[in-house]
């Protein structure tokens, strides 16, 4: 923002805005100047612009960061980010950023500054859960991404010039491919789990039938599955964020959203799975706690998105079966080289 105020006989002020002060308020830089006329008062106004802009101005700010932070915090980041991500990037600013750069001013933290972090963190002892070690790549990649969030927006609210993270690289991650099974891991794994809880099982073996996430599996309701049609509409995702509980959300991705069709054994293992909840909401009356989701506690509460986990992991270790996480249960649809479990299984018919 710019603007022109005549002062007197060929003199005008000039005031361009040039981002926040520590304490929030707009900081705006003032000139002085003698014109022959507007006109050539406005063409000194646009060179005086363009001299802030190419950092030849400066407005030296001496906020810390860990006070820009809180401006970021308060204007950015509590009403754009989701829940698990605003909870997640506050606990790597209070455990791993803010301790080691919080102090420093914005103007004092270079490229080199963020790189001896980096290197600090994946060193041993670096980590604060007392485990052996530092941190992995992958955690000082995410601390990365934050950090340079962070000053894009001290960046683009014209506080700093430069983001000192964009031109540097954290370690660099080396990916580990997915454990997933195999046919006759299935076969197995649908054989042993024939006489478990009607819950667990039935969220398994539809996360096996339809490679759904667990957060899509934990979100749905009935009115989201159509028996007469055998369809599944798949529209939210129940995730866990520190602090605020579970969180009933969008899908991960806007092509998340979609209808799949079902076969007659997925629509089987539903229907009897209702009739055992049916019969237990009756059985409670008004202790019953009246959600309409599909997967409930015992009382028909919501589940913690990472209870059915748990109990997974507890499952395959006390079945001796091969070790795969509950997300891993999906990865015979989505990895080319497995294509061929498709026709073993269900087919899985994209519809919208």
């Amino acid at each position: 923002m710019a603007n022109l105020e005549k002062r007197g006989k060929n003199r005008y002020r000039i005031t361009v805005s040039a981002g926040f002060k520590p304490n929030g308020t707009r900081r705006y830089i003032r000139k002085t100047i003698t014109a022959k006329s507007e006109r050539e008062a406005r063409k000194m106004l646009a060179l005086f612009v363009s001299e802030i802009e190419s950092k030849k101005i400066t407005a030296d700010s001496g906020m810390k960061f860990k006070d820009f932070v809180e401006l970021w915090d308060n204007n950015y980041a509590r009403t754009n980010l989701e829940v698990k991500t605003y909870t997640r990037y506050r606990d790597m600013l209070k455990g791993n950023i803010l301790p080691a750069i919080g102090e420093m001013r914005l103007t004092e933290i270079k490229p080199v500054t963020l790189l001896n972090l980096y290197g600090k963190l994946i060193s041993d002892g670096a980590r604060k859960d007392g485990k052996p070690g530092g941190y992995s790549a992958k955690t000082v990649q995410h601390i990365h991404r934050l950090i340079s969030s962070i000053f894009n927006k001290a960046a683009e609210w014209q506080i700093i010039g430069i983001n000192p993270a964009a031109h540097i690289k954290p370690p660099k991650v080396v990916k580990k491919e997915i454990d997933f099974y195999s046919l006759e891991d299935i076969r197995i794994l649908i054989r042993e789990i024939e006489d478990e809880p009607i819950r667990q099982k039935t969220m398994t073996l539809l996360a096996v039938y339809t490679a759904m996430r667990r957060s899509e599996i934990l979100a749905l309701k009935w009115e989201d599955i159509d028996f007469e049609n055998r369809r599944i509409s798949i529209n939210k995702a129940a995730v866990y964020a520190s602090g605020a509980g579970r969180v009933d959300k969008g899908t991960k991705t806007v092509r998340s959203n979609r209808v799949i069709a079902m076969s007659d054994t997925v629509m089987k293992i539903l229907r009897e799975y209702k009739e055992h909840q049916d019969e237990t909401r009756a059985f409670l009356a008004n202790k019953w706690e009246g959600s309409d989701f599909v997967f409930t506690n015992d009382f028909g509460g919501t589940l913690h998105p990472d209870s059915i986990s748990r109990w997974f992991r507890r499952f395959i270790e006390r079945k001796g079966l091969k070790h795969i996480t509950f997300h891993g249960l999906r990865h015979p649809y989505v990895k080319p080289t497995t294509k061929k479990y498709l026709f073993f299984l269900v087919p899985m018919i994209q519809l919208s």
